[in-house]
């Protein structure tokens, strides 16, 4: 058993990259790595991070099946390659699961596509991304996973078993009440909830667990149409201040009624019937021509976007006054980074965004520049707030990121 140090024992260099990676997953939480690594055959050392801090059975071998020497260092290894072109590692470690109730977790950050071999029995609750391939090995689950931060949830017993159901019911439970913190309505989600405890109640587990299974997935086809739907009716409050800023007031009542009833419907929790409503606010703003009469100053009381009964109104002002002077705003990125020198790639992009757009900016806003899964996203945002980095708030039903005013500049 190797627990890795706290400070460097050896010295090497980070002439590597990674080829070949697999991970199996056994019953008892248990995770078998096997990395390939193609290395630098002019240096003597290499340093390899591995994934845990705690490995068992540690084999190391070069292209020709010799064994390499090791010695720890700060997250992974220096291996004597001594000329190798290859290292491949083989260790155990109980790092990368974790178990809460019935459902177990395995969660890794995945330098190149891996794959991953489930326990036999497995059921799979939630993925964190979708899977390049799915398959099977000798009856186990077999999944092929794109690079990055990977989480998986499953439960390892049989299926129809009361345990098993309680399982499947608990995270859809978790699922529903995540999403409904955030001032979404699920009313379908409910039903199929009610119905799975109902069944499991009366002892019909498999049924419990296909309706804890719709409970989950209409929530998250609620929680995204709801996302979808305050893009929208923000798309169509600004098509309406654009039109009143360059005085295409014909046909813009109508806009501005059309934007009403989307609004309304959001708030009952019809977000395809607001969404719809929102799209034709937008084209009739942007059809809109021609100068209206009266005061070029328009009061948009109606114009608020409306999630969990929170609302916000806007008053756009006409040309006879002076537009308000933005000051520019800047961040110390290079302080920023220097404290924080373990971000991945996609934290520091996600960051440059922020600090491009004044510092803050809506969580939509962010999934939709990167194509960033949801899970995925909400991660992230959850490790930056975690080191300090961000601020996120909640305005209008929308999560606002907000990068911490200690980087602000001037």
């Amino acid at each position: 058993m190797i627990l890795i140090a706290s400070t460097p024992l050896a010295v090497g260099q980070e002439y590597y990259s990674p080829n070949e990676l697999s991970f199996t997953v056994y019953d008892d939480g248990y995770v078998v790595v096997d990395y390939t690594v193609d290395v630098d055959p002019t240096m003597v050392r290499v340093n390899v991070s591995l994934f845990g801090s705690l490995y068992q059975n540690l084999l190391i071998s070069d292209q020709d099946l010799l064994i390499l020497d090791s010695t720890p260092t700060v997250g992974g290894l220096t291996i004597d390659t001594l000329g190798a072109i290859s290292a491949s590692l083989w260790y155990e470690t109980t790092d990368l699961t974790g178990k809460a109730g019935q459902i177990w977790t395995f969660a890794v950050s995945a330098p190149i596509t891996s794959t991953i071999l489930l326990p036999e029995g497995s059921t799979i609750i939630s993925l964190s991304d979708v899977p390049l391939e799915m398959g099977s090995l000798n009856g186990k689950v077999l999944l092929t996973m794109p690079l990055g931060d990977l989480e998986i949830s499953y439960t390892v017993g049989v299926v129809g078993s009361k345990e098993h159901a309680l399982a499947i019911i608990n995270d859809a439970e978790n699922t529903i009440e995540a999403i409904q913190a955030t001032g979404v309505l699920t009313p379908d989600a409910d039903d199929h909830l009610e119905n799975a405890y109902s069944s499991y109640d009366a002892g019909l587990y498999p049924e419990a667990e296909q309706l804890a299974a719709q409970a989950k997935t209409s929530a998250e086809d609620t929680a995204a149409d709801a996302s979808a739907t305050t893009l929208a009716i923000e798309n169509a409050i600004s098509a309406i201040s654009d039109a009143d800023e360059d005085e295409r007031t014909e046909g813009l009542e109508a806009a501005q009624d059309k934007l009403a009833e989307a609004e309304s419907s959001y708030a009952l929790g019809d977000y395809t019937g607001a969404l719809e409503l929102a799209e034709e606010a937008q084209d009739l703003a942007e059809s809109a021509t021609g100068k209206g009469s009266g005061s070029n100053m328009l009061l948009y009381a109606g114009l608020v976007v409306v999630a969990g009964g929170i609302g916000a109104a806007y008053i756009l002002m006409g040309r006879s006054k002076k537009a308000p002077v933005v000051q520019a705003v800047s961040f110390d990125l290079d302080k920023l980074f220097g404290e924080h020198p373990n971000l991945r790639m996609d934290d520091k992009e996600v960051i440059r965004f922020l600090a491009q757009n004044r510092g803050e900016t809506f969580a939509a806003e962010v999934r939709e520049r990167f194509d960033i899964p949801r899970t995925s996203l909400w991660r992230m945002i959850r490790r930056l707030e975690g080191e300090g980095i961000i601020e996120v708030a909640t305005i209008g039903g929308q999560s606002l990121v907000r990068l911490d005013s200690r980087y602000k500049q001037g």
